[in-house]
């Protein structure tokens, strides 16, 4: 049985070091680079058309448009029309790389804890500094908000910077672990699916390894766009905090 695991190993396609630091071209990066050529390449094919009555992809572009702003607005607010085109962004790396991953010999690069938590920090930098020049000084009362008792405070500080700091965290390795989990699922049951395929090769049992083989991929697809979906909602999330003073 195939290693459910060799799926994410990072090779080195070209080895590359400068000044002792390596910045080799992985199976990781190419796979990247062909995620962003091809969300460029839709967007491109999607709005050439000048046309009054609009292409089949350039809907499909435009329902996605319009879904990812209705998540920008209804988690971030009217102010949320400044992060929608790095929400956009984020939500179409994610999904496509998730999908992509799914096919065979190809990299899900979902699937490594540096790229998720990469992701995620990233996010919460842009917090944090969207929380300054909305804020300035003020955006530091989210860790000790009024009418807290003056013994209560020390703790109260502890306990909110600990959740703060816990987000990009918890951001990566939400999409790592669910990513990893799935990939080695149904790599393990395909595995099986196939040995019983071959042992009940002429029998009406051979079909059920290939159905359910099948439908576990359906929903691995359905998963791929959740998962894409949930991080752009707590990115929202959490951009919106640093938009708007807290209350609490």
């Amino acid at each position: 049985m195939i290693d459910p695991m060799s799926s994410f190993e990072v090779k080195n396609i070209i080895p590359i070091s400068i000044f002792g630091i390596d910045i080799s071209v992985t199976n990781s990066s190419i796979f990247m680079l062909l995620v962003v050529a091809m969300i460029c390449s839709i967007f491109w094919f999607a709005t050439r058309n000048r046309d009054v009555i609009p292409t089949k992809l350039q809907v499909v572009v435009e329902k996605l448009f319009f879904f990812i702003g209705g998540i920008v607005k209804s988690n971030a607010g009217t102010k949320g029309i400044m992060i929608f085109p790095y929400m956009m962004t984020l939500f179409l790396f994610i999904m496509i790389g998730n999908i992509v991953g799914l096919f065979p010999f190809a990299f899900s690069y979902t699937s490594q804890l540096c790229i998720t938590l990469g992701m995620a920090l990233m996010v919460f930098i842009a917090s944090i500094v969207v929380g300054f020049l909305n804020q300035g000084i003020a955006y530091l009362r989210r860790f000790c908000p009024g009418g807290i008792p003056g013994y209560l405070i020390p703790f109260f500080i502890i306990i909110e910077l600990l959740s703060f700091l816990f987000r990009p965290v918890s951001l990566g390795i939400r999409l790592f672990a669910n990513m990893v989990s799935g990939h080695i699922m149904i790599e393990v049951i395909a595995g099986f699916a196939a040995s019983i395929a071959s042992i009940a090769a002429f029998s009406y049992f051979s079909v059920v390894p290939v159905v359910v083989n099948v439908a576990l991929n359906i929903f691995k697809l359905v998963v791929c766009m959740l998962q894409a979906y949930v991080f752009v909602v707590l990115s929202c999330m959490y951009l919106s905090e640093s938009m708007e003073p807290q209350t609490h």
